[in-house]
């Protein structure tokens, strides 16, 4: 099937995505801007400085959680004016905005001298334009304007909603009369030939060309966009870039040049967007106003000026030909709009982060995943429509279309572009930080492609799912259901990606980097999004019933979308026979078997009790990771033929089953549940606490999950690697299971779905700290570390250094506490009063392993800010 035969105007358009974009990246610019200039030459240090002196005063005579709970008091009022101050700012550059757009439509009336087209004089084009407005389903009329004084057969809508102008040129008047004048002549001269032929064959006039491709632009709704659009390409300049620029020439000169270059590339940005906008409006316009029998409109007018060529505003004629011919172009995956996508999260992700750290504290373990949940969904819907759009058109036209690769490495350059141009709430700019420590800048990076390629090509997957099995006259819906899980996965794991960045270019330690990044699938909420998102594709199994549904509008025939083969029942194999090999546990005695071999395991091990019960826990997981790593590699060499890119989902989705399976079947062994009587239950023990139980077999699910992601994502990049390397075979689609069975699998999962959340929540709970944990102390090395000695022996900068890189120390054992207690030691030391008291407070909970040390590391962060290195 040809690409002409689809209509763009199943999916969003990507004059919105753009449009998007290019208001994000103004409001983000804008909060820059204030921050800049309201922080005065001292960037905010003197309003910081007030807090650390007036804690330094407070430290003799309050106690050390008193004093750190005021001196936070205190850094948290300055962190909320500073994120008021932006908020106030972004929302009145964004009124400033709409008031413009709101303006100028009086504005453009007045200087271009527009009249309203006399309704008995013209009366015919009044006739004409309510005729072609009901026939395009508009529920307004626009209101008629002539301008008198430009000759070219041309038009334009503008206005601002709800009232919208048509503005006709004298020149389409007088064409559409001379049109009308050669059609009487042919009329006539048809007669005298007594030909009997009709006047059938005719076209559009010149003002019904004119007026339905204006027209179209009322109904793709694009008319306020581009007053928008237009209005915020005016205000930037002026109302950001300025004062950006001149507040730094008076308050800091030696960083125009950096400061020079950041606002030039934001400004070109601003402006490349606005003309990406103006031109796709144009196409899609021209493709909805050729459905309804318009004729091509030429504006090229011999446009050849210099800014025409670099930074054209409307495309070429030869081009709009070529899209009106074929308007599955419009529905092409453009790796510019990716790119663009990524330098625009790259650029406002730093400012929404310190925003939002600022009110929360300057938290980042949650500043970091917020900003990145609140900018995910708008990367998200921007990549996600181009993917959804060009699978569309593959499953039409039997193409394969993009598989993504391409596009998720233009969105990680652009991250890292975004990222490199943008000022950073770092001591030193991401660009600096990358020059002093390219290796870790390299690794994350790295990393990033890997994410970022990953995400784009399980939205490729998700879409080839989905999109047969949507219902409805529009695919919208199953647009927002796929953006909906893919937001939620991709903008907290880029946060994640974020926070591990920082630790690796700030401590130039690529390990610690990594290590903080694997960390996060420890996490209980970022674990089930993920997997809520990578279970998705295999979800339209649930709702496919029937083939069938049109991709153009006001067609006839139904065009069948070929489904997706999905085999989710293959992929839960493996879970049942892990299930079924626990049934069997009398004859074959495995929990004797188990618990045997972790006492071979513990007596192996020379050490303390915690080393021992790391060993054999390390030695279980082992057992649970590679029974998923099979189970993946043989669910996604089974289920993946077809080039859909299913299979992976097939062996995440092994991998998740078996897991659980066999922490159902640990639990079950463990507590007695199989084959031998329950121990006794001991007073204050976990068999004894129903809570306890359920947290303890959760941080079991919860780490053999976190593990089997990675295994299972291993296994199915192995099958695909293979695959690829392989014949390809021609693609077999689905077929509908049997309605009973899918109400059987739908309830399957929502008790699955019931049942992870009891057991996730506590878990998570208990992570975040909403709920109290009894503490436990435990034999640990820190115990050794020697008390600290009397106060004022010691230099603040060192100690301050010390405590940075205790704070960057990887949860692995007991070597946190053990940096804990070294640092607190060298804090008590100090000659600073305030980190003294502090440092004195923390070092006995360090010592004891006990987690109360983890409160006062934030307020020793807070002050080392500004304490001199020396």
């Amino acid at each position: 099937m040809s690409d002409r035969r689809v209509s763009p105007f199943l999916l969003p358009a990507a004059t919105t995505s753009r449009f998007v974009l290019l208001i994000a990246v103004t409001l983000s610019a804008t909060g820059f801007t204030w921050d800049l200039v309201a922080g005065g030459p001292s960037g905010w240090q003197g309003a910081y400085l007030r807090c650390d002196r007036a804690a330094g005063a407070d430290a003799p005579r309050l106690p050390a959680d008193a004093l750190a709970a005021e001196y936070l008091r205190c850094v948290d009022g300055v962190n909320r004016d500073r994120m008021l101050g932006g908020i106030v700012a972004m929302i009145t550059v964004g009124c400033l905005i709409v008031a413009l757009h709101a303006v100028r439509p009086r504005l453009t009336i007045r200087r271009q001298g527009l009249v309203p087209a006399d309704p008995v004089r013209h009366a015919g084009l009044h006739e004409t334009v309510r005729r072609l407005a009901e026939a395009e389903g508009l529920r307004r009329v626009p209101r008629i304007l002539i301008d008198a004084n430009r000759k070219l057969p041309d038009g334009r809508a503008f206005g601002c909603h709800p009232h919208h102008h048509l503005r006709l040129n004298i020149g389409v008047l007088q064409a559409d009369r001379e049109e009308a004048r050669s059609r009487e002549t042919a009329a006539r001269a048809r007669e005298a030939a007594a030909t009997g032929e009709g006047p059938g064959g005719e076209g559009r006039g010149a003002v019904e060309s004119v007026v339905l491709h204006e027209l179209a632009h009322l109904r793709n709704r694009d008319v306020d966009l581009t007053g928008l659009t237009l209005a915020a390409a005016w205000v930037f300049p002026v109302v950001v870039a300025a004062p950006s620029l001149l507040f730094t020439l008076a308050y800091a000169p030696g960083r125009l040049l950096d400061t020079g270059v950041r606002v030039l590339a934001a400004t070109a940005l601003i402006a490349a967007l606005a003309a990406a906008v103006l031109r796709s409006r144009e196409h899609y316009a021209d493709v909805r106003a050729a459905a309804a029998g318009g004729g091509p409109v030429t504006r090229d007018r011999g446009r050849t000026g210099l800014r025409q060529r670099l930074l054209p505003m409307h495309p070429d004629d030869s081009r709009r030909a070529e899209v009106v011919r074929n308007p599955g172009v419009l529905l092409r995956w453009a790796a510019g709009e990716t790119l663009g996508a990524g330098i625009v999260t790259g650029l406002g992700l730093l400012h929404l982060q310190m925003i939002i750290g600022l009110g929360l504290g300057g938290d980042s373990r949650y500043a970091w995943p917020i900003a990145a949940l609140l900018y995910g969904p708008l990367t998200t819907a921007v990549v996600g429509a181009g993917a959804y759009r060009a699978t569309l058109l593959a499953l039409v036209t039997g193409n394969r279309g993009p598989d993504g690769t391409i596009q998720g490495a233009a969105l990680a350059a652009g991250i890292l572009l975004g990222l490199l141009i943008s000022p950073s709430p770092m001591r030193v700019s991401w660009a600096a930080a990358v020059v002093r420590e390219p290796l870790a800048a390299a690794g994350m990076g790295v990393v990033l492609l890997l994410m970022c390629v990953a995400f784009t090509r399980w939205l490729r997957v998700a879409a080839a799912a989905w999109l047969p099995v949507a219902r409805g006259r529009t695919l919208l819906p199953v647009l927002a259901g796929g953006l909906v899980p893919a937001a939620l996965a991709f903008a907290p794991w880029l946060g994640a990606w974020g926070m591990a960045s920082l630790v690796a270019l700030n401590a130039g330690d690529l390990p610690a980097g990594l290590y903080m990044l694997g960390a996060h699938l420890f996490d209980a909420a970022l674990l089930t999004v993920l997997w809520v998102a990578l279970l998705h594709p295999l979800g339209a199994w649930l709702r496919h019933r029937r083939p069938g549904r049109d991709t153009r509008p006001g067609a006839g025939e139904a065009m069948a979308l070929p489904p997706a083969r999905i085999r989710p029942l293959l992929a839960l194999a493996p879970a049942a026979a892990v299930l079924a090999l626990g049934a069997a546990n009398g004859p074959l005695h495995l929990d004797r078997l188990l618990f045997d071999g972790l006492l071979r395991v513990g007596g192996s091990v020379r050490g303390d009790v915690f080393d021992v019960v790391l060993a054999q826990a390390a030695a279980l997981l082992v057992v649970f990771w590679a029974v998923q790593f099979l189970a993946a590699l043989m669910a996604a060499a089974l289920t993946g033929g077809g080039g859909a890119g299913i299979g992976a989902a097939h062996g995440m989705l092994a991998a998740l089953a078996t897991g659980a399976a066999g922490t159902i079947l640990a639990a079950a062994l463990a507590f007695g549940a199989v084959g031998r009587p329950a121990s006794p239950c001991v007073p204050g023990s976990m068999s004894c606490d129903p809570l306890a139980m359920l947290r303890g077999a959760g941080t079991l699910l919860l780490t053999v999950t976190a593990g089997g992601t990675v295994v299972g994502a291993v296994a199915s990049l192995t099958v695909g690697g293979v695959r690829a390397l392989a014949r390809r075979r021609a693609v077999r689609p689905g077929r509908p299971a049997a309605p009973w069975i899918r109400r059987s699998a739908s309830l399957l999962a929502a008790a699955c779905a019931v049942a992870w959340t009891a057991v996730m929540v506590p878990v998570w709970l208990a992570e975040t700290g909403h709920v109290s944990v009894r503490e436990t102390s435990y034999p640990s090395s820190a115990s050794a570390v020697p008390p600290p000695g009397p106060p004022g022996t010691s230099a603040a900068g060192p100690a301050c250094a010390r405590a940075a890189a205790a704070a960057e120390v990887p949860v692995l054992g007991d070597n946190t506490y053990v940096a804990m207690a070294e640092a607190f030691a060298r804090l008590a030391e100090t000659d600073d009063p305030f980190l003294a008291k502090l440092g004195a407070a923390g070092y006995p909970p360090a010592r004891d392993a006990l987690p109360r040390a983890y409160r006062l590391q934030r307020p020793v962060r807070e002050y080392c800010l500004r304490v001199p290195p020396g």
